[in-house]
């Protein structure tokens, strides 16, 4: 089969990170999120990869093509007409069953049952107690009978994490002319979601499948989860420092230099950050990144930061308190 990942969106949700940078190239756990999906999606029944990206993502090309062993072919969206548009792009290179993977997706879904399935396609969902700022599908005898995108009121719990396969690709690619050919939706754009509602339309049988495990990456509350999430299955990496506590699981590289400080749980240092006398927990450094003298906690810091406080002097009464409001736990899907 051919593997199609949409990459050439703005990103708006995940700024100020994605002003200099795609997206699928912000670092978890010591990778680009583009690394974590090409591994999770690299294995024999993968014939090629197609990567849809913007014009300016030139960096995103030049990682990609040393990231897997698979073979791989750049298609450009030149302006941002939405999901189908881009999507419409690959049909001249698939001409056999496709799975099409967004960026914000990773899971714990493999891959074997696709040679058995029976159904013209299968679209990956999660039961989700709150699926109301997502797509839902509705399912009766097995077989999907509609999509909804962010119902105000859910009439199913099953969300679509973004991720759907086509046994036969043709009538995905013809559902996707037709919606191109119809006036753009809101915001000019043009939508996979109308695609596959014309695919159930024309009797197509297409089937849920469960996805026990799934983390979004479009936020940086949802994107902090997900780097909880792939420490946790990697364990980490981080060699001993003198005068360094390291609550795993966490990951610095070899190069990083870190002292007198308290690292993780769930904390990234890349290649060329220095770390002194701070507490990090839930944080991410990208490459280049300083800190000193800081406590940080669910923090995000983008390529050759600095961030350097100053320690606290306080005289507190009895009864006082000094310290950050109360904090909800990290949203999961």
């Amino acid at each position: 089969m051919k593997v199609v990942i949409p990459l050439a969106g703005l990103g708006k949700r995940m700024r100020p990170q994605t002003h200099s940078k795609a997206k699928p190239m912000i670092r978890l756990a010591g990778r680009p999120i583009l690394g974590h999906l090409l591994e999770w999606l690299d294995g024999d029944h993968v014939d090629e990869i197609i990567l849809i990206i913007s014009p300016h993502q030139t960096d995103v090309e030049a990682y990609a093509r040393g990231a897997t062993k698979r073979p791989l072919r750049i298609v450009v969206q030149d302006h941002p007409r939405g999901q189908a548009d881009a999507i419409a792009r690959t049909a001249p290179y698939v001409d056999e069953p496709v799975l099409i993977v967004f960026s914000d997706t990773l899971a714990d879904v493999t891959f074997d049952h696709l040679a058995s399935t029976d159904a013209d396609g299968l679209i990956y969902v999660k039961e989700i107690p709150d699926p109301s700022r997502m797509g839902i599908i509705v399912v009766e005898n097995d077989r999907i009978v509609d999509m909804i995108e962010k119902p105000a009121n859910p009439i199913s719990k099953l969300a679509t994490i973004g991720m759907y396969y086509f046994k036969p690709s043709a009538g995905l690619y013809d559902a996707i002319e037709r919606v191109l050919a119809a006036p753009p939706r809101l915001g000019g754009e043009y939508y996979l979601a109308d695609a596959i509602k014309l695919m159930i339309d024309d009797g197509k049988h297409l089937r849920p499948h469960l996805a026990t495990e799934w983390e979004d990456n479009g936020t940086p509350e949802y994107t902090l989860h997900a780097h909880r999430w792939l420490l946790d299955r990697s364990g980490g990496q981080a060699s001993p420092r003198d005068g360094v506590t390291i609550v795993p699981p966490v990951f610095i590289a070899d190069d990083a230099v870190v002292s007198e400080s308290v690292i993780g749980p769930y904390v990234t240092v890349e290649s060329g950050c220095r770390v002194e006398r701070s507490v990090l927990s839930d944080t991410i450094l990208a490459p280049g990144a300083s800190v000193k003298n800081q406590i940080l906690e669910r923090t995000l810091l983008g390529d050759r930061t600095a961030l350097v406080g100053t320690p606290l002097s306080a005289n507190l009464g009895d009864d006082s308190t000094l310290g950050p409001p109360d904090q909800d736990e990290l949203p999961s899907l």
